[in-house]
């Protein structure tokens, strides 16, 4: 008897477990199929992809064909420079003497950029005031030489729109957060704003400059005297993602086509391909700006999801800390009123958002969802991508 009722109680648990599933199953598909049906109803080419942070896909909506990703371009941007550097890296500008130091300096000056994304005016006066006034000298008879050949290639990007605001790219270049000043200025009007700011600096420490300017390579004899370095990387690309900084994205990937290649932009190209073809076994991707501006960049939602959870499982605290959130000064601020760790992409007529979404069950799950070829603004693609979110928020 007693065989018989644990028999009939082990019969009754399996059948309370499957029938559990079977609704949660249920429950998971309706949800589903609510976020397909409102994806269904954008005028333009959509795609979407959900998944939980250990990689099991809850939603698929053409997530592996191509987009324009925009700003989400910033992700893989990301993604190369920690696995190619460490998150402590820095980058350096160098200043060399050719000759003594002395109160009148005869020699020559030479000021070489190694790529640094964010030296802004103050930090150069910085720069400026430390290599030279230091070491003591008051009047520069020789001439100061810009040295901008850690690129091979300066300039603008691969892809990038005539009105589209563009930042400039040089080796040594100065970091503005706001690029309207620079969206049509050719590489030499860039090279003559550092001159401006080199001789208007130097005045204003208290140095006498009586040479010229010039444009040539430091001699290999030569040794630095002082060497700038930039804030770590981890910093620079907190920046980047959380105000999707254009000047910033695009020096970093110009800066990966120095670690194999001579600085050419299709240095970076390559580089970045062979290690995204590497890390995730897929060739199915189009890449050729580190910034998003191009609109030859194509991406599909499942692979930038694969990217977000390899990077959430190597760095984890650190890709929390860098993304854009609602509650700070980011693309995100006051967007969402729940909890979204992401970036943004924006170009005419396509629109993205991807990252992680805390849900209001307290799970969390990865997403993407790309907008192509709308017919209307793009304020409206993004009260699109706010209706999906809010949605999943509340439904999951």
């Amino acid at each position: 008897m007693k065989k018989i009722i644990l028999i009939i109680i082990i019969i009754l648990t399996i059948n309370l477990f499957f029938s559990k599933q079977i609704k949660t199953q249920n429950l998971t598909n309706i949800n589903s199929d609510k976020i397909v049906n409102l994806l269904k109803t954008f005028n333009g080419f959509v795609g979407f992809e959900m998944r939980s942070l250990d990689g099991e896909k809850i939603i698929n909506y053409n997530s592996n064909k191509l987009f324009i990703p925009a700003s989400i371009t910033k992700l893989f941007t990301c993604f190369s420079a920690l696995e190619s550097y460490n998150k402590y890296y820095t980058f350096k500008t160098k200043v060399y003497f050719d000759e003594k130091p002395t109160s009148y300096y005869r020699g020559n000056i030479y000021i070489k950029g190694f790529g640094n994304p964010v030296l802004t005016p103050l930090k150069y006066k910085y720069l400026l005031n430390a290599a030279i006034s230091n070491n003591s000298i008051k009047k520069i008879y020789g001439n100061i030489i810009f040295d901008y050949s850690y690129y091979k290639e300066n300039g603008f990007g691969k892809g990038w729109m005539w009105d589209d605001p563009q930042p400039q790219i040089a080796a040594l270049n100065i970091w503005q957060e706001n690029h309207e000043a620079f969206k049509y200025k050719t590489d030499f009007q860039l090279k003559d704003y550092i001159t401006y700011l080199t001789t208007s600096y130097l005045q204003e420490i208290g140095i006498n400059f009586y040479g010229e300017v010039k444009y040539d390579i430091v001699p290999n004899q030569l040794k630095p005297v002082y060497i700038h370095y930039s804030p770590t990387l981890n910093k620079i690309l907190k920046q980047m993602l959380e105000k999707s900084d254009n000047q910033i994205a695009e020096q970093l990937f110009r800066n990966l086509g120095t670690i194999n290649g001579t600085g050419k932009i299709d240095d970076s190209i390559e580089y970045e391909k062979n290690l995204i073809e590497k890390t995730f076994k897929t060739s199915n991707f189009i890449l050729k700006d580190g910034c998003g501006l191009s609109m030859y960049n194509l991406l599909s939602p499942s692979l930038i999801n694969d990217l977000i959870q390899y990077i959430l499982n190597k760095y984890n605290s650190l890709f929390y800390d860098i993304l854009a959130t609602p509650y700070e000064d980011s693309t995100l601020k006051n967007r969402f009123n729940f909890t979204v760790w992401g970036k943004t992409g924006t170009l005419y007529s396509d629109s993205a958002i991807s990252g992680i979404l805390q849900a209001s069950s307290g799970n969390r799950y990865i997403f993407t969802l790309i907008e192509n070829n709308f017919p209307f603004h793009y304020s409206k693609a993004k009260e699109f991508e706010n209706k999906i979110l809010t949605t999943i928020y509340k439904i999951y």
